[in-house]
């Protein structure tokens, strides 16, 4: 499903919940009942082979929400924990590998990043030292690089668990594992 897609459906689903939005090219918005602005991009959106897609909703009193889109009559409301005092957070990168959402935004904290189980609706936090990582996903297993130490994190993705492993440098140039 290309991202126009999935911009056209959410379209549709707001056309059924928001009264008054706006749509422009790269992004639909509206205000909210608190008269807060509530913006959803076409980066930060995704979809996985099975159909189900997924937005971030930013908000600039700090209220972010991801929906995910499971089928035609479900949607799931997430609401990531995100310490902003009040602020839009700075993120929204969604995508997906089969039914995990990883979402990766920013925080007073630092960069923060979750796995989402959209079949347990469980969401797992990779925690690092560093304040910003950079993500590779290559297949079922999910590259971290910390910032502060130059260390890299595999995580294998299993049907029912997360399997963390730390590696080297070596084990990333063998692998041939770059990040973008």
């Amino acid at each position: 499903m290309t991202t126009e897609e999935i911009f056209s459906i959410i379209e549709e689903e707001l056309y059924l919940t928001v009264p008054d939005f706006t749509i422009e090219e790269d992004r639909i918005f509206w205000k909210d009942a608190f008269g807060a602005e509530i913006e959803i991009y076409r980066y930060s959106t995704a979809s996985n082979n099975q159909g189900v897609f997924a937005w971030w909703q930013s908000n600039e009193a700090g209220n972010e929400l991801i929906r995910i889109k499971i089928n035609r009559d479900i949607i799931i409301n997430w609401r990531p924990p995100i310490n902003t005092m009040g602020q839009p957070s700075s993120g929204g990168h969604l995508q997906f590998f089969e039914n995990f959402l990883i979402t990766q935004y920013q925080d007073k904290h630092g960069q923060r990043l979750f796995v989402f189980n959209v079949d347990t609706l469980k969401a797992e936090e990779i925690i690092t030292k560093g304040f910003s990582k950079k993500v590779k996903l290559n297949g079922s297993e999910l590259f971290v690089a910390d910032s502060s130490e130059n260390k890299f994190i595999k995580i294998s993705i299993y049907p029912d668990r997360l399997e963390r492993e730390e590696v080297d440098e070596e084990y990333m140039n063998s692998r041939n594992i770059k990040f973008d």
